[in-house]
């Protein structure tokens, strides 16, 4: 009798340690992602960055190469140039804003799937917590009626005479 209340308690130890274990896995990887999404919200701001620093230098290089060719033209203060680096630099200025905006798009997205990675990730070690103790809650009511004394649970026996009066 021994034995079988053995590998009970065995069976019941080995689930609730293996739900348990399974519950912190969802946390760290859960974490793991959270990690990994804040380098992606890191290298997008950092790609922004370059790609705000290199439109500046075009334009840098436009207004000089305009500026050049307003002094080699000898048409001194002409208001077609003036017009030209006017548009070049509203352009940059609507380019830039509109950058701006995808960039943080971007960073709001993968900041909403940090947060649903975290949220994921505690969601499932709280359902791994609740299944190992449903499972020693199990285990505990397998295991008594193993017990050596205990009279435990027993189901009724019905026989055909307790149904004489439903035919």
């Amino acid at each position: 009798m021994a034995l079988p209340i053995a590998l009970a308690v065995a069976s019941t130890a080995i689930s609730f340690m293996g739900s348990m274990s399974a519950a912190k896995a969802a946390k760290r990887e859960a974490a793991l992602q959270r990690r990994q999404l804040q380098q992606q919200i890191e290298g997008a701001q950092l790609a922004a960055l370059q790609d705000h620093n290199t439109r500046m230098q075009n334009l840098q290089v436009f207004l000089g190469t305009n500026e050049a060719l307003l002094g080699v033209s000898g048409r001194g203060q002409d208001r077609s140039f003036k017009k030209i680096q006017e548009r070049a630099k509203t352009e940059a200025a609507t380019e830039t804003d509109r950058k701006y905006l995808q960039s943080l798009q971007t960073q709001a997205k993968l900041s909403l799937a940090q947060t649903v990675a975290t949220e994921k990730g505690r969601n499932l070690a709280r359902a791994y917590r609740y299944q190992a103790f449903g499972t020693l809650i199990s285990g505990a009511m397998k295991t008594q009626p193993l017990m050596a004394g205990s009279t435990g649970y027993q189901a009724p026996v019905y026989t055909s005479a307790d149904f004489r009066g439903f035919r």
